[in-house]
């Protein structure tokens, strides 16, 4: 019986066997047909194909591959609920569920925990985590979108400390950026500029348009031959410590712009575009005909109405609904050890004034070459531009009979009709027809830049290398202006003038340096040692002619129709300059076990501009950090990605003085009272003094103190900076007036004991939420409040802020006094109107009179707080990305209304503002130069909003990128200020005393919607 059932058992396990075999071998074909083979890309938010991402099935060990080089990937997963994990250095990790999809698009976001990992420093590189000074940074896919003529405005609002002003809404007007406030009172507070390691002379070469009899405007930024494009990151070095090593440059910060090099992982045509239309953002919001014609009937003078039927609005007349296009084209590639990028781009933008237009054709090569095993490097980098500028009939110092374009519309009488039943242009009775300035005047300015630099390396040894940088830098500027012959009454030169002007600037550099990066135990050391010259040639010249035989040609093209050549009124100018300077600098980077940094840097400065006395200045600085995050004793925080503590000391110089300033200048003359005892025999005749020697003079020393901090918490998600600073200005050059009543000038130049204190506060905030769906999203912003203010000035009152306009000349606005800001508004405090409708001042003195005497300090055109805030969005193929900036506690003064909207303008039959309209004001109450038009500056602005959609080019092997998107720029403006724009700056120096804040008869702004365009192939 035990036999039969040990052979039952046996059969039955053999059958079993068998069955669960035969399971097995189906249920492993089952399981093989359910593999998913699964394909992609993997793209940056700029829609180009990333290389060498990492794609894991999640969970698994041995299932993954990475992208190549163009971002395309292919994997086999065991099912639709496979996860697929994706990582990079430098982005977010991302997660991302198979389900019933074979073909994944993914976008990756850049990790703020390394945003800018590599920061451009002098003369190198360094790890974000390694800087121990204060360097802001923003790279490519955080520049601002729109219409961007020059870099400064890639960067508007982005970084604190940092605030950039748009002096006009001219196309290509120039930009004023202060970094961590104003120290010098003269010009020269703007930073360096260092393009490609290559230090720029800043030199303004466009001509601006000359005075034909409509005024003069300023020259456009000479940055515009960059193109934005190109660009692919911006540093800018905030503290001493940081700026040090550019010495007697480093004072006012430095810009640091690095454009895109050629990538073998990256290789391909890329083209990219935009069509936008402008508009005026705001219109100064002037009296309709109705209300005109009633003013001037109830005060008895229908003189000045020509035509009840007319209402003209003079602003529409004159503006115009502008249009712009833009085109990029760029190639880039190479091999292991050569690469190459080439671009080319144009711009055609339209201004909203008519006439005015600015075209721009750029070019650019860099070119990368590794020889002898990489033990020998040469770069090449070459950008070429041309810009165009067909300027408007705008003054920048309206005066009191011939204004230009903007006062004659903002005044022009409502009810004049534009044109006469023939076509021709209507003559006004009183004032000037707009459009005359518009069709007789003609202002061109071309102005062509190139810029190259030949880079040399090689490695000497291990860890020591040799660099050597050669540059050239030219620019030629050409501009003619002139006003047609008319005959027309109320013109200055009613037979015609033109005006010829040439100007030109080149510099050479050639810069020697050695690096040596070794290390030993927990120690590391990065040593740097060279010497640096670099030659600065300016030349200008100019000549008119007045008068023309005819009008059918132009006398910019032929002068020779010109009849009258006279040496009052058509002098032949010209100046000619040429600068030194030679640099010897060091600069020594420790670390100790990545937890303690130390940086020490000293460079020596000599220039030609300073005297045989103090020709040479030496500027150290000492920074260092502190990792926190990397001791032991926070270990156990896993909240806390990074934490690092900093400090800095140093010293920069400012040179940028006119030259020859030290040396005597001698003045030849024929009229009387020429002459001076040059030597013992007597007076030579035909020669004074226009300045004494002074071989002492001596550069501007800024001393600055940073501390800060860095951190970063929840895995970099949210990180941040705070940094505290205070920047001391001393040995202010001034020219000042001479108390020696025997000396043969009047004023000299010499350094002042005085201080111009900047102290701040700045902070940087950034969130980017997990990336792991379809739904991801970025906030971020920065604050700066800054304190200004002059101490220890041997002066009282040192003006400036000189405003223009009928009965305002010689006028100024502004002073230094200790105290208070540089430039701040000195004014008398207006109280309202007294009985009779005129104006009442506050008598400060109580001495019964108001005089100048009674003037008070009102206010700082330097704001104490500025601020943005972004954010981004995005939803499977679409992102949204908006830009807020604004600025709070300084003061406008509004030179227009002073000038222009006043009840004797209106009483005579011109036009004002609405806001200007005050009851009971007496039509003879003068406009004289008060807080009455001193204006809060305070805006907040939504500076540009960007939708995107980029299509999924996953299955065309041959196309990279394909994105579409819609822009808006200066879109709103929160502000209670009467003029177009408060973000305003018009040159209104006195006496070399910077000015800032004033506001005449500025260029109007421009809000634009654009549609664009970017491939990759």
């Amino acid at each position: 019986m035990n036999v039969q059932l040990q052979t039952v058992f046996r059969h039955l396990f053999r059958r079993l066997l068998v069955v669960f075999v035969l399971q097995g071998i189906a249920m492993q074909g089952l399981f093989a047909g359910m593999v998913v083979g699964i394909s992609g890309r993997v793209i940056d938010n700029e829609g180009q194909g990333l290389p060498g991402v990492n794609v894991v099935l999640k969970g698994s060990t041995n299932t993954g591959t990475t992208t190549d080089g163009n971002g395309q990937f292919r994997l086999d997963v065991p099912n639709q609920n496979a996860v697929l994990v994706f990582s990079s250095i430098g982005y977010v990790t991302q997660e991302v569920t198979v389900g019933s999809r074979t073909v994944l698009a993914v976008t990756m976001q850049t990790d703020t925990r390394s945003l800018n990992e590599v920061v451009v420093v002098g003369y190198g590189t360094q790890q974000r985590a390694d800087v121990t000074g204060a360097i802001g940074s923003v790279g490519e896919k955080d520049f601002n979108r729109g219409v961007i003529t020059s870099p400064e405005q890639l960067i508007q609002g982005k970084l604190s400390g940092v605030n950039i002003t748009g002096n006009t809404g001219e196309p290509g007007a120039n930009q004023t950026i202060i970094v961590r406030g104003p120290g010098s009172i003269r010009s020269g507070n703007t930073p360096l500029f260092v393009v490609d390691g290559v230090p720029l002379d800043n030199s303004v070469v466009s001509t601006g348009s000359a005075n034909v009899g409509f005024g003069s405007s300023a020259p456009l930024n000479p940055l515009n031959f960059i193109n934005p494009a190109d660009i692919e990151s911006v540093d800018v070095l905030k503290d001493a410590s940081a700026t040090a090593i550019y010495g007697s440059r480093g004072a006012n910060g430095v810009v640091i712009i690095t454009t895109k090099k050629g990538s073998a992982k990256k290789s391909g045509l890329s083209y990219s575009n935009y069509f936008g239309a402008s508009t005026v953002a705001n219109k100064i919001d002037l009296l309709s005909a109705e209300e005109f014609i009633r003013f001037q009937d109830a005060n008895n003078r229908p003189a000045n109405i020509y035509d009840r039927n007319i209402s003209t609005d003079w602003q529409d007349q004159i503006l115009r609904t502008a249009f712009t296009q833009n085109h990029n084209l760029a190639l880039n590639g190479g091999s292991e050890n050569s690469t190459y990028y080439v671009s080319l781009s144009l711009l055609n933008q339209a201004g909203i004034i008519k006439t005015n237009d600015l075209k721009r054709y750029t070019g650019r090569i860099n070119f990368t070459q590794k020889l002898l095993d990489d033990r020998v490097g040469v770069s090449v980098n070459f950008t070429a531009g041309h810009t165009n500028n067909r300027a408007a009939p705008r003054n920048d110092f309206a005066g009191a009979n011939a204004g230009s374009l903007i006062p004659d519309a903002l005044g022009a009488n409502p009810t004049y009709p534009v044109r006469n039943p023939d076509g021709s242009l209507f003559v006004f009775p009183q004032g000037r027809n707009p459009l005359a300035d518009l069709e007789l005047f003609d202002s061109y300015a071309r102005t062509d830049r190139i810029l190259g630099n030949i880079e040399g390396r090689l490695k000497l040894i291990k860890g020591l290398e040799y660099r050597i940088n050669f540059a050239v830098d030219r620019s030629v500027g050409n501009g003619e202006t002139q006003v047609k012959r008319s005959g027309l009454p109320k013109l200055d030169f009613p037979e015609g003038r033109a005006v010829f002007a040439k100007n030109e600037s080149s510099s050479n550099l050639i810069e020697n340096y050695l690096k040596y990066a070794f290390s030993f135990g927990s120690n590391t050391f990065d040593v740097l040692a060279g010497h640096s010259y670099q030659r600065f040639f300016q030349r200008s010249n100019s000549s008119s002619i007045n008068n023309f035989s005819t009008s059918e040609i132009d006398a910019i093209y032929n002068p020779g129709i010109g009849t009258s050549l006279n040496i009052s009124q058509n002098p032949l100018t010209g100046s000619a300059s040429i600068n030194e300077l030679q640099s010897f600098y060091g600069r020594v980077n420790y670390a100790f076990a990545d937890r303690y940094l130390l940086t020490a840097t000293v460079r020596a400065d000599g220039s030609s501009k300073f005297g045989a006395n103090n020709r040479y200045g030496l500027f150290p600085s000492v920074s260092g950090a502190w990792k926190l995050k990397n001791e032991p004793f926070l270990s156990g925080l896993n909240f806390v990605s990074d934490l690092k503590l900093r400090a800095g000391w140093g010293q920069t110089g400012n040179q940028e003085i006119p030259g020859k300033i030290t040396l005597p200048l001698l003045t030849s003359g024929t009229g009387n009272g020429q002459g001076y005892p040059l030597t013992e025999s007597g007076i030579t005749p035909g020669y004074t003094y226009s300045r004494t020697a002074n071989p002492d003079i001596k550069w501007e020393v800024t001393t600055q103190t940073n501390v800060g901090l860095d951190f970063g918490l929840f895995g970099g998600a949210l990180s941040g900076t705070v940094d505290y600073f205070y920047k001391n200005t001393s040995d202010m050059l001034l020219n000042i007036t001479v108390s020696d009543p025997v000396s043969p000038t009047g004023s000299r130049w010499q350094n002042v004991a005085m201080n111009v204190i900047n102290e701040g506060l700045e902070l940087g905030l950034n969130y980017a939420s997990p990336r792991s769906g379809k739904l991801y999203w970025q906030l971020g912003g920065n604050a700066t409040f800054l304190r200004n203010e002059v101490q220890n000035a041997p002066f009282s009152f040192l003006r400036t802020g000189s405003i223009s306009g009928p009965g305002l000349s010689g006028v100024t606005v502004s002073g230094n006094l200790n105290g208070f800001p540089i430039a701040s508004f000195y004014l008398l405090e207006y109280t309202g109107l007294n009985e009779n409708g005129l104006n009442a001042f506050r008598d400060v003195n109580g001495d019964g009179t108001v005089s100048a005497a009674d003037r008070i300090v009102a206010g700082s055109p330097i704001p104490n707080f500025t601020y943005n805030f972004n954010g981004n969005v995005g939803y499977k193929n679409f992102d949204l990305s908006v830009n807020f900036n604004g600025v709070s506690g300084n003061k406008i003064y509004n030179n227009t209304a002073n000038a222009y909207f006043n009840m004797p303008q209106l009483a005579s039959g011109q036009n004002i503002a609405r806001t200007s309209i005050t009851a009971n004001e007496s039509n003879t109450n003068s406009a004289t130069a008060s807080t009455r038009f001193l204006e809060s500056g305070n805006f907040l602005r939504l500076n540009n909003a960007t939708l995107r959609y980029s299509f999924n080019t996953a299955k065309v092997s041959w196309l990279k990128n394909l994105s579409v998107f819609a822009t808006g720029q200066n879109l709103l403006t929160f502000t209670n200020y009467t003029g177009f724009d408060p973000e305003v700056n018009v040159p209104a120096s006195t006496d070399g005393i910077t000015a800032y804040g004033i506001d005449i008869t500025n260029y109007p702004r421009s809000r634009t919607y654009l549609l664009g365009l970017n491939i990759a192939f």
